[in-house]
């Protein structure tokens, strides 16, 4: 069980020390430009700030043609509730709102903090080691709803054991409107509710009256999904689901081949975990030598072929197998973690991670690194009751966190770059063509729709048909949604390129890195040789 009267010496120090650290991680990205989803949580605080209760009541073109927001938006709003209240203050700047979205990353490893004190004696440890991981710090530096649902997470956990600990009626309610505002955040945070049942039930050995507190994350999504329903003529909730099985089974390739790929993920967004692994013994060592080959192979036969490169195949396919061992050991030391303990809180952590990995890699519309976000406190706190088994824990403990700050500091810096080039195209086109921003047209959107929109260009919508003689076409190469123009009715103006990291990407067609999405790349980050984001430039005749 875990050990309610576990005292770790100096905790508010540490405490003290986490937030100066994750702070000084994440500063040097206050400026990171829009990217991503981050234009859809800005559109709807924009619309909660003219009209509160209507959140969804605005159209979008997201991917080349007009779509209800209810449609297109698969995430609850509080999130962008939290953005128009901060925006009505500080305004939306991108400095004001990262700094803003600061708290959140710091919330959720101080509740990383307090949840490892009850399964380790180094919490510190397993707190940093959730920082300094690639799926946790970029995650940190958008303003979409992910790192904000982990916190709500953690804390949740940590209230509901503290009433188990302690009896006390209103830690169950704490935990109970934690784990609501979490789903509000992000629907998946309703896995808590069965994670916690499970727990509780296991702890007790049997039905305690606090299950019920339960029942109100549940009622209160409930009646969400019907307001949405009245509103909008759908329920957001049931609509979710739905959409994100019909896109998954759509684009899935066979089932052996998305759980290699879903270890990859898991492995790579927690690559940290290497630089603690046992690999100087002969037992493990040999383990990992043999699921490296096969893990590999699987990828170069199974997964590269299935995606368009750019770059060279043989990092992509060899990475993935790295990445795959990695996530391989990481459910395998889960597993054994529950065979050794035997207890609930071997098996909190063993419903966790592999709930989670499970709805990452099969369930979700694709596989994504903010989908395993949530892993991330329980990966470092299983790493650390790891090395306090083996007795590895010793004044060097933190130099392994050092490399794993460094690799996942690297990450960021290339999402940071990726993200910025957009914002320095569009403004670009804005001094280039903002004179006649009626007369131009663009394809691509995340970020760069963001800041072309912003000076008033179009985007093209496929079926209204805004595409007329003499207008200006410009877009990033790295598009899917492409609009398919004969040479006779257009005429090329020029290209431009934007220089991103050269040997690390997080994400972009040809390159293998697919961290918001799969259907990109089948890592979550790759190292390889990585080309300049090109833009072009057209006019039709």
């Amino acid at each position: 069980m875990p050990h309610p009267d576990l005292t770790v010496p100096d905790s508010r120090k540490m405490q003290a020390l986490l937030v100066v650290v994750t702070t000084a991680a994440l500063a040097p990205f206050l400026n990171k430009a829009f990217h991503i989803d981050d234009p859809l949580f800005l559109w709807m605080a924009q619309q909660i700030a003219k009209h509160p209760l209507d959140p969804y009541g605005f159209e979008v073109n997201w991917v080349s043609f007009t779509q209800p927001m209810s449609v297109v938006m698969q995430n609850p709003p509080l999130c962008c509730y939290y953005i128009a209240a901060v925006a009505a203050v500080f305004g939306w700047s991108e400095p004001a709102l990262h700094l803003a979205f600061l708290f959140w990353p710091i919330i959720s490893i101080l509740g990383t903090f307090a949840v490892a004190r009850r399964f380790c004696h180094e919490p510190l440890l397993a707190a940093l080691l959730t920082l300094f991981t690639p799926a946790f710090l970029p995650s940190s530096t958008s303003i979409m709803c992910d790192v904000t649902m982990l916190a709500f997470w953690i804390w949740a956990l940590e209230f509901w054991l503290k009433g188990l600990d302690r009896s006390r009626w209103w830690h169950f309610l704490v935990s109970a409107v934690l784990i609501s505002l979490a789903a509000l955040t992000k629907y998946f945070a309703l896995a808590l509710v069965p994670l916690l049942a499970v727990y509780t039930f296991a702890r007790a050995r049997r039905l305690i009256p606090q299950l019920a507190w339960l029942l109100i994350p549940i009622v209160v999504i409930s009646n969400y999904d019907l307001v949405a329903d009245e509103k909008y003529g759908h329920g957001l909730f049931s609509a979710a689901t739905t959409v994100s099985a019909a896109i998954s089974s759509a684009t899935r390739p066979s089932h052996f081949a998305q759980l290699l790929m879903g270890l990859a993920f898991a492995g790579g967004c927690f690559a940290s975990a290497l630089f603690f692994a046992p690999l100087r013994k002969g037992g493990w060592a040999l383990l990992a030598a043999v699921g490296l080959v096969l893990f590999a192979a699987g990828f170069r036969f199974l997964i590269v072929s299935r995606f368009y490169l750019e770059t060279d195949a043989a990092p992509v396919w060899l990475e993935g197998g790295i990445f795959a061992t990695i996530g391989a050991g990481i459910l395998a030391l889960t597993v054994i973690n529950l065979v050794q303990q035997r207890n609930a809180d071997g098996l909190l952590l063993f419903l966790w991670i592999l709930g989670t990995f499970l709805f990452a890699t099969f369930f979700n519309w694709s596989v994504t690194a903010r989908t395993f976000l949530p892993l991330g406190p329980a990966v470092a706190i299983l790493i650390v009751r790891y090395l306090e088994r083996r007795r590895r824990i010793s004044g060097l403990r933190y130099l392994p966190l050092t490399a794993a700050a460094g690799l996942s500091i690297l990450i960021t810096i290339a999402d940071y770059q990726l993200a910025n080039c957009a914002r320095r195209a569009a403004r670009i086109y804005r001094d280039r063509y903002g004179a006649e921003a009626n007369n131009v047209r663009f394809l691509g959107h995340w970020g760069f729709q963001y800041y072309m929109q912003q000076w008033g260009a179009q985007a093209v919508d496929r079926k209204l048909g805004n595409i007329t003689r003499g207008n200006i076409i410009v877009g990033p190469f790295s598009d899917t949604n492409r609009i398919e123009l004969s040479a006779e009715e257009m005429v090329a103006r020029d290209e431009s390129t934007c220089s991103v990291l050269p040997f690390v990407s997080t994400l972009g067609i040809g390159t293998g890195a697919g961290f918001y999405t799969s259907l990109y790349g089948p890592l979550p980050w790759t190292i390889n040789r990585i080309p300049p984001e090109r833009y072009y430039t057209v006019q039709t005749r």
